[in-house]
């Protein structure tokens, strides 16, 4: 069996030695042969420095994609990898020991199968900010958290089954055929996510299989720049963005005020009132939930201000 594992990479050098450093301890059987391709996205840092140090270590090959956003990098890395499966990590994780061996005994396994996904857990930079840790069980959509137990057990998107962008795996004949969404994953002026998402979904959708790997466990690293409120804000806004993009034909149905959908005002004023005030009385998960809530429709109503100032500069170009 030959395995490609892929990172795709912008401005994240240290992170991403951090990465390197723990696919070198990893313990690959002998019947496993992989490769490791690395995407640089167009990085102005020095990420290719820490590539070329690393390449006597790990069966590694680095590709470049000068047009930044995570989907293009994605679909770069798609197009260079040699695998019969591609598997999909981040370059802020340390991948456990035996990652990519539960990997490879899960593909032998099943198959038949075409998508897995296994473990997340924080990693998080000392000291914890206290109102993270208490808001853990809040936190994983900001903070990449996905553990569906340690029973194997099918993927299911009915069920909300499905792996994250930093620990999962596709067989690669689907995966050329399912490619990564532009208009979705991060990008330059642009926070959106689910670019992953929506490929698992799409294949899930097609009758393919998926099976959750709790052996293939990542650890995803998050500094204390993250452990803050604007990073929670800005990730829910983000997601709110991705959301209305991806709602936004359905959604332009329905009633608009003043350029936004009518519903988005009274969760903005009731979300936002209620994370101002909870904030200092109320226990931090309460709060953080509040927090996510209102960010969340902020991300909503900025897409559509956005959405509807290019409909307005496109008309007057006319």
């Amino acid at each position: 069996m030959f395995v490609t594992v892929a990172i795709c990479t912008f401005n994240r050098a240290e992170s991403l030695r951090r990465t390197l450093a723990s696919l070198t301890a990893m313990r690959v059987g002998g019947d496993l042969a992989w490769e490791l391709v690395v995407v640089n996205n167009n990085s102005t840092d020095h990420t290719d420095a820490v590539i070329a140090e690393c390449r006597e270590r790990l069966p590694l090959r680095r590709e470049f994609e000068p047009l930044q956003g995570h989907s293009n990098a994605r679909n770069r890395a798609i197009a260079a990898a040699r695998g019969e499966y591609i598997v999909w990590t981040d370059d802020d994780v340390i991948v456990g020991a035996g990652w990519l061996a539960a990997y490879a005994e899960a593909f032998r396994h099943w198959p038949d199968a075409v998508v897995f996904g296994g473990r997340i857990k924080p990693r998080y930079e000392p000291p914890v900010v206290r109102w993270v840790a208490e808001s853990e069980r809040v936190l994983g959509g900001p903070f990449a958290i996905r553990d569906f137990g340690d029973e194997v057990q099918p993927l299911s998107v009915a069920e909300s089954r499905i792996p994250y962008g930093a620990n999962f795996a596709v067989r690669m004949a689907e995966q050329r055929a399912f490619r990564y969404d532009p208009n979705l994953g991060l990008a330059p002026n642009r926070r959106r996510y689910d670019d992953e998402v929506d490929v698992i979904t799409r294949l899930l959708a097609s009758g393919a299989k998926g099976y959750w790997v709790p052996r293939a466990i990542v650890e995803h690293c998050i500094g204390r720049e993250r452990q803050s409120i604007r990073y929670i804000a800005a990730f829910n806004e983000g997601w709110g963005e991705t959301c209305a993009f991806r709602d936004a034909n359905a959604t332009a149905q329905s009633l608009f005020w003043f350029g936004i959908p009518s519903r988005i005002w009274p969760r903005l004023f009731v979300w936002g009132l209620l994370y101002r005030v909870c904030r200092y009385v109320s226990p931090a998960p309460f709060w953080v939930k509040c927090l996510q809530a209102y960010s969340y429709n902020k991300g909503k109503y900025h897409y559509w201000i956005r959405r509807r100032a290019e409909s307005a500069k496109a008309f007057a170009g006319r």
